[in-house]
C-alpha cells in the first residue's frame, strides 16, 4: 500500500494565530521525541502546507529553508516555538504600536484602515529578506484576493514555469494578511513579469482553506501518489478559534439598522464559511470504505473555552495570555479519541509512518 500524502491546512485569524502555533509546537516536539531526532521539523512530516492570512504566515515560517544546509542540520530555519514567539513578542509591534489614532474620529471618513503596514512589513523583511516563495522546502499554497482581476488568487511555491509567476516570500505573507479595514492592500510585484498586483487578505473568501488545499492536492503529482483522492490523504486542519459572535438585541434582529447589519454580516459570513468547509471535508473523507474519515482531523478551540477578545488585532498581554490558554484547550481537546476521529498523538504517529 502506498504512503499517504500528508497535508496541513491553517486558518486565518490575526493574532489568534497563537492558537495553531501552540498546537503545532506540541506536534513538532512529539515528532522530535518519537523519532529520536533533534533536527526533526514540521516541514519533514508534511508534503504540502496551505494557509490563509495568519495561517499563510505560519506556513511560510515552517517551510523557510535553513541557510546552514549541512548533513546534521535541520531542514527548516525555524523551530515551531519561534513562530509562536513571533506572535507573543511582536504582536504588539504589528498591531498596537501600528494603530492609527483618529483625530476626533474624522480619519475614518477618509481612510478606514486601522493599522499602518510599516511594522509588519519590517518584520517580514527581517525574517524573510529577499527569499523567493519558490525557495520554500516543500510545496506551499497561500491565498489572497487579486483586486486587479477581482478574483481569488493562489500563490503556489511550485508554480509551473509557463505561468510566469514568482514572488518574494515577504510579499506573499504581506498579501495574505492584508485584511480589509485592518491593513491597507498589499501592492507587490510579480518578479517574473514585473507586473504589479494589489492584494487583499485571503480570508475574504477562504478563511478556512481546507477545501482549497484538497482541490490543489487532487490536481498535484506527489511522490507517493499522482492526483490523490481523500483515501490517499492524511489531512490536518487547524482553526484559530473564531465564532464568538455576539449580536446586539438578537431577538430584535428584524429591526436592526444598517450599522448593526454592517457590523454583523462579515462575522456571520466568515464564521459560516469556516464551519461549512469543515462539514464538506468530513463528508468527502467519509465517502470511502475503511473509515477514511479518520484521515481527516480538524482542531479548534471548543466553544465553551473561547475566553478571549473577539478582536483579532488585540495584542495586549492579557489577550495573548488568554490565547495561549485557548491554544492549550484546543490541544487538550485534540488529544482525545472519539468514535469518528483519532486523537492527535495517534495522528502524529501516522505522520511518521507515512514519511
Amino acid at each position: 500500500m502506498s504512503k499517504k500524502v500528508r497535508i496541513l491546512s491553517l486558518d486565518g485569524g490575526g493574532i489568534r494565530g497563537i492558537i495553531p502555533a501552540t498546537v503545532l509546537e506540541y506536534v513538532e516536539k512529539q515528532l522530535i521525541e518519537k523519532t529520536n531526532n533533534p533536527n526533526a521539523r514540521l516541514a519533514d512530516f508534511f508534503d504540502i502546507i496551505v494557509g490563509t492570512s495568519t495561517g499563510g504566515i505560519l506556513a511560510c515560517f515552517y517551510l523557510t529553508p535553513n541557510p546552514e544546509n549541512g548533513v546534521n542540520t535541520p531542514s527548516s530555519k525555524y523551530i515551531a516555538s519561534q513562530a509562536l514567539e513571533l506572535y507573543s513578542k511582536k504582536g504588539k509591534l504589528i498591531f498596537t504600536d501600528a494603530k492609527k489614532h483618529p483625530w476626533f474620529g474624522l480619519r475614518q471618513l477618509f481612510n478606514a484602515t486601522r493599522f499602518s503596514a510599516k511594522n509588519i512589513e519590517k518584520i517580514l523583511e527581517e525574517e524573510f529578506g529577499n527569499l523567493k516563495f519558490s525557495n520554500l522546502i516543500k510545496p506551499c499554497v497561500v491565498t489572497t484576493y487579486d483586486m486587479n482581476k477581482q478574483s481569488s488568487f493562489f500563490f503556489n511555491s511550485r508554480e509551473k514555469k509557463d505561468k510566469k509567476r514568482n514572488f518574494y516570500l515577504k510579499d506573499v505573507a504581506r498579501s495574505t494578511s492584508a485584511a480589509p479595514t485592518y491593513f491597507p492592500p498589499a501592492i507587490i510585484k510579480n518578479i517574473a513579469t514585473n507586473k504589479l498586483m494589489i492584494n487583499l487578505d485571503g480570508g475574504v473568501f477562504a478563511n478556512n482553506p481546507a477545501m482549497c488545499a484538497f482541490a490543489e492536492c487532487r490536481n498535484t503529482i506527489f511522490e507517493q501518489k499522482k492526483y490523490p483522492n481523500a483515501n490517499d490523504m492524511l489531512f490536518l486542519s487547524i482553526g484559530t478559534g473564531g465564532g464568538q459572535l455576539r449580536f446586539p438585541k438578537i431577538l430584535k434582529v428584524g429591526f436592526w439598522d444598517v450599522i448593526k447589519w454592517a457590523k454583523a454580516a462579515p462575522d456571520i459570513m466568515m464564521d459560516g464559511s469556516i464551519d461549512t468547509v469543515d462539514y464538506q471535508m468530513k463528508q468527502i473523507f467519509g465517502t470511502f470504505n475503511g473509515n477514511p474519515q479518520f484521515n481527516y482531523k480538524r482542531i479548534d478551540v471548543p466553544l465553551d473555552k473561547r475566553h478571549y477578545d473577539t478582536d483579532m488585532s488585540n495584542a495586549s498581554d492579557k489577550n495573548i495570555k488568554a490565547l495561549k490558554e485557548a491554544g492549550k484547550e484546543a490541544l487538550n481537546d485534540a488529544l482525545q479519541e472519539s468514535e469518528y476521529s483519532y486523537g492527535l498523538d495517534h495522528f502524529i504517529n501516522q505522520l511518521i509512518e507515512n514519511g
